[in-house]
């Protein structure tokens, strides 16, 4: 828009002003040589006042002779060589102009050379581009005195140029004008950044008498050093036309983000045409018997309350009498019958407001909105001001508004329902919606409970207060049958309390702390048609809440409970998918695949969720063998499908028996669900296996106790058959004792596998121990002495110790027994070879404890474990088969705890001892020890 010119000197100092090789001594001589080089400087004394200046300066600097140079430059630090310092001097027409002086040498008798970078020639070349511009542009003071105008400006006024400068630019425009007009320039003075836009609407009488409205635009006009020369200010017409198309195009903007903004805006263009000093915003209820501030100018005004007020019934006829103005308030209120105390009539009081103009907005069915427009100085309104407010077509703008804040309130219900379908926790997302609720609706108090009918108590899931002394205790109970969550839980409805401690106050029997609370609202919350969770809303002062209100809530409650049930839905849906073992896809009806479970990708060999072949979704029939006629006319069929046995394409093209099932969803979700059971993963396909495992690993651990026996039970045939019995040789019943013995202690060993599977039986889980006071030491060393020879010689030898002064228990001592033999015969199988079992007894005050575990010989890598495979079923089944038969681990940590006592392992046990949900992880750890701690009293 304007010109740029070359300046003439630059300021910033991006060229350099060169001196000449040689300054004379003499001061005049140094003018002269300085006048000649075209070098703009000055002299100065040592007290630095001005001696003298070169020529090239501008005649103004020859007034500046005498003078000091601090005062006569405006200069804010001291002249000193190697630094600049910017300064303001008033030119010959009053205008303050920029500049600033470099000190370039010193003299021999302390004379000081300045050069001056003068910036009147920027001012110059700026003026020029004013003048070509179309607007009307005005250079004032900080006192508002016009020090330049270029020609459009002169015009606009009707004014000759040289009249217009130095004189005010208020005294064009009306005398109410002046302050507007002065506070403006403040406020660009108070903008040290220099990038700060001030609008302020004037007006001058027209040729016909009539007013003029005209926009004037001011923005800072700063020296290079930041402060402020003044501003410049430009004038645009302000028709009451223009002011309209301004409103209209606001309101479209949809650049200005939300109502609020462009309420500002809007009304910053109605305040040139109807000053006013406090601006309301309401609406009100269907009866205009309430109503409701929701924007208050100026911003952040606590005096209007952010809730309904009553209204009295002459409120609607003064809406309705086309005379919506206020000339004196104390008036108004005793003509239309006031309450005393009214909020609103408080409001506009404890505000000083004395006048106001009203622009009702009328909806189908009555008054929506009202907009008003007020002032502390009495009689400032009337017909014309109305006129003005009609004229600018603002009832479509507020009812457009008032239809964006209802969206406001439909968009806050859906955040807040998205926010409770995608929470991880509940409780987490209600820390988070409480607040909101609260801030929203600027309520004082909101609580939510938690319905525990288990314990017949309410307990605070959160809070939030305005004031502390609002507030509960974290851990407070209340009673399910008392108070107003009582009532409502009673009642299965909204209950509303208007003046708490009234003898109707539901509230009478509260068992919590007292608090300077008026009025409460409680509010069920439903899950699945239950009410889980209940909303406390208290206020602090009386009939707070109010029809619209809670209307509003209902509706917000009505999509919270949409979220938790969606949130239900979505849970149960997960983990059905996940814990299910059937395949399950979603389909459209025309095959697409929608999403799968992780049991269906594994399946098919392809990824969770949502299934693309490149841009375009796989369909269902892709999976059957290409030469399955039957399979794909399945797949494609609408017909009801239960259990029909087909083979599908899987991973790496394998084909995949299984049972399929498929269930139409309702016609207009335009979707079904296949189910596909894996038949070798079937339950009964998993028994087998684990029964099979079970009895091959039964009989590897039998197998050579068993063959053992029958070679002793065959030797002890061939002794009778070698000769008559009474002829038998002592010899020879020796030998047939010692075999039978060996058969024995065989059998026994055989009989410690039996015995922990026995232990899956529930009966014998279940037997009433026999308690009895045992001998530890006693009864160990007779169970080791069941073990074979071979065994018992791998087991180090318990000290020797009498039994009647070993420790005692009270224990049953066959438990004992089962749990030492499945031990022992656990560490004997894990044993390397050069290891032994190692046993001890030790006693102490508090109990006695038995060790069994495996010499320091004992060698084995503790990270090479199985790894989960949570795919294979069968290889899980084999796994537990074996951990089953190994050691009955569960029936000896039950056992120590029917006894009071602990079992401690080495490596320790997992916390669980049942297997995980999805994969059965190893086979048992290789646990190196057991410690097992009974209570007992020294024998």
């Amino acid at each position: 828009m304007f010109e740029t010119s070359q300046p003439q000197i630059n300021l910033d100092q991006d060229k350099q002003v060169h001196a000449p090789d040689s300054i004379p001594d003499a001061p005049r001589d140094m003018l002269q040589v300085m006048s000649r080089a075209g070098v703009p400087c000055i002299l100065l004394d040592r007290g630095g006042v001005i001696l003298g200046v070169s020529d090239a300066l501008a005649p103004y600097a020859q007034e500046f002779c005498g003078r000091s140079a601090a005062e006569a430059y405006g200069l804010d630090q001291p002249l000193a060589m190697g630094g600049a310092v910017c300064g303001i001097y008033q030119a010959s027409d009053g205008a303050p102009v920029p500049a600033q002086l470099v000190p370039l040498s010193q003299l021999g008798n302390g004379e000081l050379v300045v050069l001056v970078n003068d910036g009147t020639p920027f001012r110059k070349a700026e003026s020029r581009r004013f003048e070509r511009t179309p607007y009307a542009v005005f250079r004032l003071d900080l006192d508002g005195i016009v020090r330049f105008a270029n020609r459009e400006a002169a015009r606009t006024l009707g004014e000759k140029l040289d009249e217009v400068c130095g004189e005010p630019l208020s005294r064009h425009f009306r005398k109410s004008d002046a302050p507007h007009i002065v506070e403006a320039i403040r406020r660009c003075a108070r903008n040290q950044e220099g990038d700060s836009m001030v609008a302020v609407i004037v007006a001058m009488n027209g040729p016909g008498g009539e007013e003029k409205p005209f926009q004037l635009v001011m923005t800072p006009d700063p020296a290079p050093n930041g402060e402020l020369l003044g501003v410049i200010a430009i004038i645009q017409s302000r028709a009451l036309e223009s002011a309209s198309d301004e409103i209209r195009r606001i309101a479209l903007d949809p650049s200005i983000n939300g109502w609020r903004l462009k309420l500002d805006a809007i009304l910053e263009q109605i305040r040139p045409l109807v000053p006013f000093e406090h601006a309301v915003f309401g609406i009100y209820d269907k009866k205009v018997s309430l109503f409701r501030a929701i924007a208050v100018r100026p911003e952040g005004l606590k005096l209007w309350p952010a809730r309904w007020m009553e209204l009295p019934s002459s409120i609607k006829s003064f809406l309705s009498s086309n005379e919506t103005w206020i000339e004196e308030m104390d008036s108004f209120v005793h003509k239309r019958k006031f309450q005393p105390g009214d909020e609103v009539v408080r409001c506009y009081r404890d505000m000083g407001m004395q006048a106001s103009v009203t622009l009702p907005v009328m909806r189908q069915g009555g008054y929506s909105s009202a907009l008003s427009l007020c002032s502390r100085q009495r009689a400032q309104y009337g017909q014309r001001h109305l006129d003005i407010l009609r004229a600018l077509d603002l009832e479509p703008v507020l009812m457009r508004f008032e239809k964006e804040r209802d969206e406001e309130r439909a968009a806050f219900a859906e955040s807040l329902r998205q926010k409770i379908m995608a929470a991880a926790s509940l409780r987490e997302a209600a820390e988070d919606i409480v607040p909101r609720l609260a801030e929203f609706f600027s309520w004082d108090y909101v609580a939510l409970f938690r319905v525990n009918r288990k314990e017949s108590r309410y307990e605070i899931v959160t809070q939030h207060s305005l004031s502390p002394e609002y507030a509960l205790p974290a851990d407070y109970l209340q009673p399910i049958d008392r108070g107003m969550l009582g009532q409502t839980l009673r009642q299965r409805k909204l209950l509303s309390l208007d003046d708490v401690g009234a003898p109707e106050d539901p509230r009478n029997d509260y068992t919590g702390p007292p608090r300077p609370l008026r009025s409460a609202m409680t509010v069920p919350i439903r899950l699945n048609g239950r009410i889980r969770w209940l909303l406390d809303v208290e206020s602090s002062v009386s009939h707070a809440f109010k029809g619209p209100d809670i209307d509003d809530l209902l509706e917000i409650i009505a999509s919270l409970e949409e979220g938790l049930d969606q949130h239900l839905l979505r849970q149960t849906k997960q983990s059905l998918m996940a814990e299910t073992e059937q395949a399950v896809i979603f389909v459209g009806r025309e095959g697409s695949i929608i999403e799968t479970n992780r049991v269906a990708a594994d399946m098919l060999g392809i990824e969770p969720g949502r299934c693309l072949d490149g841009e375009n979704p796989l369909s269902i029939t892709a999976f059957a063998l290409p030469d399955d006629a039957a399979a794909l006319e399945l797949l494609n069929s609408d017909a009801p499908i239960e259990r029909e046995r087909i083979e599908l394409c899987g991973v790496g093209g394998q084909p995949w028996s299984v049972l399929a099932t498929r269930r139409h969803l309702d016609p207009s979700l335009d979707m079904s669900i296949w189910f596909f059971t894996d038949i070798a993963n079937m339950k009964w396909a998993r028994d087998m296996r684990f029964l099979r495992e079970t009895v091959a690993e039964i009989a590897e651990q039998t197998q050579s106790s068993l063959e053992l026996a029958r070679n002793h039970a065959t030797q002890i045939a061939l002794l009778h058959e070698n000769g008559a019995p009474e002829k038998q040789s002592a010899a020879t019943l020796a030998d047939t004792h010692a075999l039978s013995q060996s058969i024995l202690a065989e059998i026994s060993k055989v009989d410690i596998t039996f015995e922990r599977l026995a232990s899956a039986n529930e009966k014998r889980r279940r037997a009433p121990p026999e308690h009895a006071r045992v001998p530890v030491h006693e009864l160990l060393t007779q169970v080791i002495a069941a073990f074979p020879q071979r065994d018992q010689r791998r087991v180090a030898p318990l000290t020797q110790m009498s039994a009647a002064w070993g420790p005692m228990v009270r224990a049953d001592a066959k438990a004992l027994s089962t749990a030492f033999r499945s031990i022992l015969a656990y560490l004997l199988r894990c044993r390397s070879d050069d290891a032994r079992v190692e046993t001890n007894i030790s006693d102490d005050p508090d109990g006695c404890s038995v060790y069994l575990g495996l010499s320091a010989e004992q060698t084995w890598d503790t990270d090479l474990r199985a790894p989960a495979v949570p795919d294979d079923a069968l290889l899980n089944a084999e796994r537990a088969a074996h951990d089953a038969a190994g050691l009955a681990i569960a029936q000896i940590v039950r056992t120590m705890h029917d006894h009071g006592g602990t079992l401690t392992t080495d490596p320790p046990m997992a916390e669980s001892a049942a297997p995980p949900s999805q994969a059965y992880e190893s086979v048992l750890p290789p646990w190196r020890s057991f410690t097992l701690r009974f209570p007992s009293r020294s024998g």
